[in-house]
């Protein structure tokens, strides 16, 4: 009788074994995909005006269904992909969310991703013709040697401890978008020979300001060789904001409307000597 009793309970728990198999292998293949969707948008700070339109990009999760927010200011062309229309938004650092839908596993899960947005360059002068120009020298427009559009800014001096000099009027004051903390001058800058400069000396200066003129309202950036790293031909140049001096108070970053470059050849200076400029803007920086 025991060996019977043993035998039925022996069966049954293999029967309960075989069933208890059975019924996670179903569950296996019914589990549900991770809640994990670890999106990114590549290549944050974006600056405005270099795109229209943003996508995410993924390191996993792209295929698990989710509706993206967005806070104000950050405008979604989709919800459903993420996608931001990044020229109707404004300048600023966002969280993006995704909350995930179409899996129970994953209770309404949200994942955040983080972009910053930069306004886009306010345009000084494209240097493209001589309104608004005067300079020291022999000032012309150059067609043939530029770095964007048209043409660039030029003058020329016979050397010799003459001055080079070259200054914009805005013709409307220039909202540069910009703090001081963040702003940035971006310019080209054209020198024929460096050489015939005095190398550790503050030769001139490069000028920025509010008040329509120089030394008032006005950034500034001294020019000394030694340390610029200035090389014969177009260099490109960019000055923080921050790191200016100030002359007659802070300018109004809101209103520039005057821009100027100058410098003073070597007395010994033997031969004609041309500075140049081309494509000067304002940007926040990266």
């Amino acid at each position: 009788m025991k060996a019977m009793v043993y035998k039925w309970l022996t069966s049954r728990y293999l029967l309960m074994m075989v069933v208890a198999l059975v019924w996670a292998g179903c569950k296996e293949t019914e589990k549900m995909a991770p809640c994990e969707s670890d999106f990114f948008y590549d290549g944050s700070p974006f600056r405005q005006g270099e795109a229209e339109t943003l996508l995410p990009s993924y390191n996993s999760g792209a295929e698990i269904p989710g509706v993206f927010s967005a806070p104000q200011g950050l405008v979604l062309k989709d919800t459903l992909t993420g996608e931001i229309d990044l020229a109707a938004s404004a300048p600023g650092a966002y969280a993006v969310r995704k909350t995930m839908i179409g899996n129970p596993t994953c209770g309404n899960r949200i994942m955040l991703a983080y972009l910053s947005i930069l306004p886009p360059p306010s345009l000084l002068s494209n240097a493209d013709q001589a309104d608004g120009w005067g300079w020291a020298g022999n000032g012309f427009v150059d067609g043939e040697d530029k770095k964007e559009g048209q043409a660039s800014i030029k003058t020329t001096v016979d050397g010799g401890g003459n001055l080079l000099l070259l200054q914009h009027n805005v013709p409307t004051p220039l909202n540069t978008r910009v703090s001081k903390e963040l702003g940035e001058l971006h310019l080209w800058f054209y020198i024929s020979d460096p050489s015939q400069f005095d190398q550790g000396a503050e030769i001139g200066q490069f000028e920025l300001s509010s008040s329509g003129e120089p030394d008032k309202n006005e950034l500034t950036w001294p020019i000394v060789m030694n340390g610029m790293g200035l090389s014969a031909g177009w260099n490109e140049l960019v000055f923080k904001f921050k790191d200016a001096s100030v002359t007659g108070g802070d300018p109004n970053l809101s209103a520039i409307n005057f821009f100027r470059v100058y410098l003073f050849a070597k007395g010994d200076a033997t031969y004609p000597i041309t500075i140049g400029l081309d494509d000067l803007k304002i940007l926040a920086a990266e």
